[in-house]
Protein backbone atom coordinates (compact mmCIF):
# COMPACT_ATOMS: atom_id res chain seq x y z
CA UNK A 1 0.00 0.00 0.00
CA UNK A 2 0.98 3.60 -0.97
CA UNK A 3 1.30 6.30 1.85
CA UNK A 4 2.03 9.76 1.75
CA UNK A 5 3.84 12.50 3.90
CA UNK A 6 0.32 14.25 3.96
CA UNK A 7 -0.26 11.70 6.79
CA UNK A 8 0.03 14.02 9.80
CA UNK A 9 -2.04 16.74 8.60
CA UNK A 10 -4.66 13.92 7.54
CA UNK A 11 -4.49 12.63 11.15
CA UNK A 12 -4.92 15.78 13.19
CA UNK A 13 -8.13 16.50 11.12
CA UNK A 14 -9.54 13.03 11.76
CA UNK A 15 -8.95 13.23 15.50
CA UNK A 16 -11.23 16.95 15.12
CA UNK A 17 -13.77 14.36 13.29
CA UNK A 18 -13.70 11.75 15.56
CA UNK A 19 -14.21 14.16 18.78
CA UNK A 20 -17.01 15.97 16.77
CA UNK A 21 -18.59 12.89 15.92
CA UNK A 22 -18.08 11.37 19.94
CA UNK A 23 -20.89 14.14 20.87
CA UNK A 24 -23.51 13.76 17.45
CA UNK A 25 -26.28 11.59 17.22
CA UNK A 26 -27.45 9.39 14.86
CA UNK A 27 -30.94 10.62 13.62
CA UNK A 28 -31.57 7.08 11.62
CA UNK A 29 -34.70 4.73 13.30
CA UNK A 30 -32.46 1.73 12.50
CA UNK A 31 -30.85 -0.51 15.20
CA UNK A 32 -27.85 1.11 17.12
CA UNK A 33 -24.69 0.76 14.55
CA UNK A 34 -22.10 -0.28 17.04
CA UNK A 35 -22.09 -0.73 20.99
CA UNK A 36 -20.16 2.00 22.56
CA UNK A 37 -17.80 -0.35 24.52
CA UNK A 38 -16.42 -1.71 20.82
CA UNK A 39 -16.12 2.08 19.49
CA UNK A 40 -14.10 3.12 22.23
CA UNK A 41 -12.00 0.24 22.33
CA UNK A 42 -11.62 0.71 18.77
CA UNK A 43 -10.51 4.09 19.03
CA UNK A 44 -7.66 2.45 21.07
CA UNK A 45 -6.26 0.43 18.51
CA UNK A 46 -2.86 1.73 16.84
CA UNK A 47 -3.65 3.62 13.28
CA UNK A 48 -1.66 3.31 10.75
CA UNK A 49 -1.24 5.70 7.95
CA UNK A 50 -3.64 6.40 4.36
CA UNK A 51 -3.12 8.78 1.67
CA UNK A 52 -5.62 11.55 1.66
CA UNK A 53 -8.01 11.43 -1.34
CA UNK A 54 -9.25 14.15 -2.00
CA UNK A 55 -9.80 14.78 -5.34
CA UNK A 56 -7.33 18.31 -6.13
CA UNK A 57 -9.18 22.06 -7.23
CA UNK A 58 -9.04 22.29 -11.29
CA UNK A 59 -7.82 18.36 -11.75
CA UNK A 60 -8.11 17.69 -15.66
CA UNK A 61 -10.74 14.61 -16.41
CA UNK A 62 -8.63 11.35 -17.08
CA UNK A 63 -9.97 7.86 -17.92
CA UNK A 64 -7.76 4.81 -17.18
CA UNK A 65 -8.39 1.25 -17.54
CA UNK A 66 -8.73 -0.67 -14.45
CA UNK A 67 -11.26 -3.88 -14.18
CA UNK A 68 -12.79 -3.73 -10.51
CA UNK A 69 -13.19 -7.27 -9.64
CA UNK A 70 -16.30 -7.70 -7.53
CA UNK A 71 -16.18 -10.72 -4.80
CA UNK A 72 -18.49 -11.63 -1.86
CA UNK A 73 -18.01 -15.21 -0.66
CA UNK A 74 -15.09 -17.51 -1.11
CA UNK A 75 -16.43 -20.53 1.02
CA UNK A 76 -18.46 -24.58 1.09
CA UNK A 77 -21.56 -24.27 -0.40
CA UNK A 78 -23.84 -25.36 1.76
CA UNK A 79 -26.53 -27.84 0.45
CA UNK A 80 -29.95 -26.33 -0.55
CA UNK A 81 -28.56 -22.53 -1.06
CA UNK A 82 -30.76 -20.12 -3.15
CA UNK A 83 -29.55 -19.90 -6.12
CA UNK A 84 -28.54 -16.02 -5.58
CA UNK A 85 -26.31 -17.34 -2.41
CA UNK A 86 -24.77 -20.13 -5.02
CA UNK A 87 -23.69 -17.37 -7.25
CA UNK A 88 -22.18 -15.12 -4.38
CA UNK A 89 -20.02 -17.84 -2.85
CA UNK A 90 -16.87 -18.81 -4.60
CA UNK A 91 -15.24 -22.22 -3.88
CA UNK A 92 -11.87 -21.85 -1.98
CA UNK A 93 -9.95 -23.55 -4.83
CA UNK A 94 -11.74 -21.91 -7.61
CA UNK A 95 -10.83 -18.50 -5.91
CA UNK A 96 -6.84 -19.47 -4.91
CA UNK A 97 -7.08 -20.74 -8.49
CA UNK A 98 -8.16 -17.44 -10.05
CA UNK A 99 -5.70 -15.08 -8.30
CA UNK A 100 -2.89 -18.02 -9.43
CA UNK A 101 -4.03 -17.20 -12.79
CA UNK A 102 -4.48 -13.25 -12.59
CA UNK A 103 -0.52 -13.68 -11.12
CA UNK A 104 0.41 -16.01 -14.10
CA UNK A 105 -0.36 -13.25 -16.56
CA UNK A 106 1.23 -10.93 -15.47
CA UNK A 107 -1.62 -8.92 -13.90
CA UNK A 108 -1.01 -6.54 -10.77
CA UNK A 109 -3.44 -5.67 -8.27
CA UNK A 110 -3.45 -1.72 -6.98
CA UNK A 111 -5.22 -0.27 -4.33
CA UNK A 112 -7.28 2.52 -3.94
CA UNK A 113 -4.72 5.21 -3.60
CA UNK A 114 -2.77 3.81 -6.78
CA UNK A 115 -6.18 4.52 -8.74
CA UNK A 116 -6.58 8.18 -7.24
CA UNK A 117 -3.17 9.09 -8.42
CA UNK A 118 -3.58 7.69 -11.76
CA UNK A 119 -6.88 9.31 -12.38
CA UNK A 120 -6.17 12.93 -10.82
CA UNK A 121 -2.51 13.03 -11.03
CA UNK A 122 -1.30 10.80 -13.78
CA UNK A 123 0.74 8.34 -11.95
CA UNK A 124 1.39 5.25 -13.72
CA UNK A 125 0.03 2.09 -12.57
CA UNK A 126 1.77 -1.13 -12.90
CA UNK A 127 1.23 -3.58 -15.93
CA UNK A 128 -2.21 -4.87 -16.20
CA UNK A 129 -3.62 -3.13 -13.30
CA UNK A 130 -6.64 -5.10 -11.71
CA UNK A 131 -8.25 -3.59 -8.41
CA UNK A 132 -9.90 -6.68 -6.15
CA UNK A 133 -12.89 -5.94 -4.60
CA UNK A 134 -14.94 -7.86 -1.77
CA UNK A 135 -18.10 -6.79 -0.44
CA UNK A 136 -20.61 -7.26 2.58
CA UNK A 137 -18.32 -8.25 5.38
CA UNK A 138 -18.17 -11.87 5.81
CA UNK A 139 -15.95 -13.63 8.18
CA UNK A 140 -14.81 -15.71 5.06
CA UNK A 141 -12.82 -11.94 4.15
CA UNK A 142 -10.16 -13.15 7.09
CA UNK A 143 -10.60 -16.71 7.04
CA UNK A 144 -9.97 -17.60 3.66
CA UNK A 145 -9.75 -14.45 1.65
CA UNK A 146 -7.03 -12.88 3.44
CA UNK A 147 -4.38 -15.61 3.57
CA UNK A 148 -5.26 -16.28 -0.77
CA UNK A 149 -4.07 -12.64 -1.53
CA UNK A 150 -0.80 -12.81 0.86
CA UNK A 151 0.46 -16.15 -1.05
CA UNK A 152 -0.23 -14.10 -3.64
CA UNK A 153 1.09 -10.79 -2.50
CA UNK A 154 -2.12 -8.92 -3.72
CA UNK A 155 -4.11 -6.39 -2.15
CA UNK A 156 -7.82 -5.93 -1.95
CA UNK A 157 -10.43 -3.43 -1.00
CA UNK A 158 -13.10 -4.90 1.76
CA UNK A 159 -16.53 -3.04 1.43
CA UNK A 160 -18.05 -3.64 5.06
CA UNK A 161 -21.22 -3.19 6.13
CA UNK A 162 -20.95 -1.64 10.05
CA UNK A 163 -24.38 -2.74 11.08
CA UNK A 164 -22.97 -6.52 11.19
CA UNK A 165 -20.21 -5.75 13.28
CA UNK A 166 -21.79 -7.78 16.19
CA UNK A 167 -23.69 -10.53 14.05
CA UNK A 168 -22.41 -14.10 13.34
CA UNK A 169 -20.54 -14.74 10.48
CA UNK A 170 -19.90 -11.35 9.63
CA UNK A 171 -16.53 -9.21 10.78
CA UNK A 172 -16.25 -7.97 13.76
CA UNK A 173 -13.93 -4.18 14.25
CA UNK A 174 -11.12 -6.19 15.68
CA UNK A 175 -11.09 -8.41 12.63
CA UNK A 176 -11.63 -5.26 9.96
CA UNK A 177 -8.46 -3.67 11.63
CA UNK A 178 -6.69 -6.75 11.21
CA UNK A 179 -7.20 -7.12 7.69
CA UNK A 180 -6.53 -3.05 7.64
CA UNK A 181 -3.01 -3.72 9.10
CA UNK A 182 -2.48 -6.39 6.76
CA UNK A 183 -2.47 -3.66 4.43
CA UNK A 184 -5.73 -3.90 2.52
CA UNK A 185 -8.31 -1.16 1.75
CA UNK A 186 -11.46 -0.67 3.77
CA UNK A 187 -13.96 0.65 2.16
CA UNK A 188 -17.79 1.06 3.53
CA UNK A 189 -20.84 -0.42 2.44
CA UNK A 190 -23.63 1.42 4.62
CA UNK A 191 -24.83 0.25 7.88
CA UNK A 192 -27.41 -1.98 6.87
CA UNK A 193 -27.47 -2.41 3.70
CA UNK A 194 -30.54 -1.63 2.48
CA UNK A 195 -31.79 0.33 -0.80
CA UNK A 196 -30.46 3.96 -0.41
CA UNK A 197 -33.19 5.30 -2.68
CA UNK A 198 -36.37 4.52 -0.47
CA UNK A 199 -34.83 6.33 2.70
CA UNK A 200 -35.68 9.31 3.72
CA UNK A 201 -32.63 12.27 4.08
CA UNK A 202 -32.27 11.42 7.83
CA UNK A 203 -32.19 7.97 7.50
CA UNK A 204 -29.97 8.23 3.83
CA UNK A 205 -27.39 10.33 5.79
CA UNK A 206 -27.04 8.08 9.03
CA UNK A 207 -26.59 5.20 6.32
CA UNK A 208 -23.85 7.26 4.39
CA UNK A 209 -21.85 9.86 7.06
CA UNK A 210 -23.29 7.98 10.12
CA UNK A 211 -21.54 4.34 8.40
CA UNK A 212 -17.93 6.21 7.66
CA UNK A 213 -17.80 7.84 11.20
CA UNK A 214 -18.02 4.52 12.92
CA UNK A 215 -16.12 3.05 10.22
CA UNK A 216 -13.68 5.82 11.02
CA UNK A 217 -13.20 5.24 14.42
CA UNK A 218 -13.34 1.64 14.12
CA UNK A 219 -9.77 2.10 11.62
CA UNK A 220 -8.54 5.14 13.20
CA UNK A 221 -8.43 7.11 9.68
CA UNK A 222 -9.95 8.49 6.90
CA UNK A 223 -12.36 6.37 4.70
CA UNK A 224 -12.86 7.58 0.90
CA UNK A 225 -14.31 4.55 -0.70
CA UNK A 226 -17.88 3.50 -0.44
CA UNK A 227 -19.68 0.76 -2.59
CA UNK A 228 -23.65 0.96 -2.95
CA UNK A 229 -26.10 -1.81 -1.59
CA UNK A 230 -27.68 -3.79 -5.00
CA UNK A 231 -25.60 -0.79 -6.66
CA UNK A 232 -29.09 0.80 -6.24
CA UNK A 233 -28.52 4.92 -6.57
CA UNK A 234 -29.80 8.26 -8.15
CA UNK A 235 -29.06 11.63 -7.12
CA UNK A 236 -30.52 11.69 -4.28
CA UNK A 237 -27.83 9.20 -3.17
CA UNK A 238 -24.79 10.01 -4.87
CA UNK A 239 -25.71 13.77 -3.34
CA UNK A 240 -25.98 12.15 0.04
CA UNK A 241 -22.62 10.08 -0.76
CA UNK A 242 -20.69 12.97 -2.01
CA UNK A 243 -21.58 14.82 1.13
CA UNK A 244 -20.53 12.13 3.76
CA UNK A 245 -17.11 12.66 2.17
CA UNK A 246 -16.44 9.96 0.19
CA UNK A 247 -14.27 10.73 -3.20
CA UNK A 248 -15.09 7.18 -4.57
CA UNK A 249 -17.89 5.01 -5.20
CA UNK A 250 -18.74 1.78 -6.76
CA UNK A 251 -21.71 0.66 -8.73
CA UNK A 252 -22.60 -2.96 -9.87
CA UNK A 253 -22.78 -1.76 -13.46
CA UNK A 254 -20.55 -3.22 -15.93
CA UNK A 255 -17.14 -2.12 -17.15
CA UNK A 256 -13.57 -1.64 -16.89
CA UNK A 257 -13.02 2.41 -17.38
CA UNK A 258 -12.92 4.49 -14.59
CA UNK A 259 -12.86 8.40 -14.60
CA UNK A 260 -12.88 11.41 -12.68
CA UNK A 261 -16.02 12.44 -14.62
CA UNK A 262 -17.45 9.64 -12.64
CA UNK A 263 -16.14 8.99 -9.37
CA UNK A 264 -19.01 8.12 -7.34
CA UNK A 265 -19.75 5.84 -10.51
CA UNK A 266 -17.50 3.49 -11.27
CA UNK A 267 -18.27 0.33 -12.77
CA UNK A 268 -17.14 -3.45 -10.98
CA UNK A 269 -17.43 -7.07 -12.98
CA UNK A 270 -19.04 -9.23 -10.72
CA UNK A 271 -17.33 -12.25 -10.39
CA UNK A 272 -19.70 -15.19 -9.46
CA UNK A 273 -19.33 -19.01 -8.57
CA UNK A 274 -19.84 -20.07 -12.63
CA UNK A 275 -16.42 -18.08 -13.29
CA UNK A 276 -13.47 -20.08 -14.03
CA UNK A 277 -9.55 -18.59 -14.27
CA UNK A 278 -9.74 -19.03 -17.47
CA UNK A 279 -12.81 -17.49 -17.80
CA UNK A 280 -12.03 -14.95 -15.39
CA UNK A 281 -8.58 -13.96 -17.77
CA UNK A 282 -11.40 -14.35 -20.75
CA UNK A 283 -13.95 -11.16 -19.17
CA UNK A 284 -10.51 -9.30 -18.44
CA UNK A 285 -10.06 -9.71 -22.35
CA UNK A 286 -7.26 -7.08 -23.08
CA UNK A 287 -6.93 -5.20 -20.05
Amino acid sequence: MQATARATPVLVALALLLAGCASSSSSSSGPAISPASTVRAAERAPSRSVPKLIPPAGAPERSVRVPVLTFHRVAPLKPGAPAITTDLTVDPANFDAELAALQNAGYHTVSQAQLFDALYHGTPLPPKPVLISVDDGYVDDVTRILPALQRHHMVATFFVITGRFTMPGFLDPGQVRRLDRAGMDIGDHTAHHVDLRLLTPAQLRAETLGSRRVMQRTLGHFVYAFAYPFGAENQAVLDAVRAAGFTMAYTTAGGTTESTSAPLLMPRLHIGRAVTPSGLLALLGGA
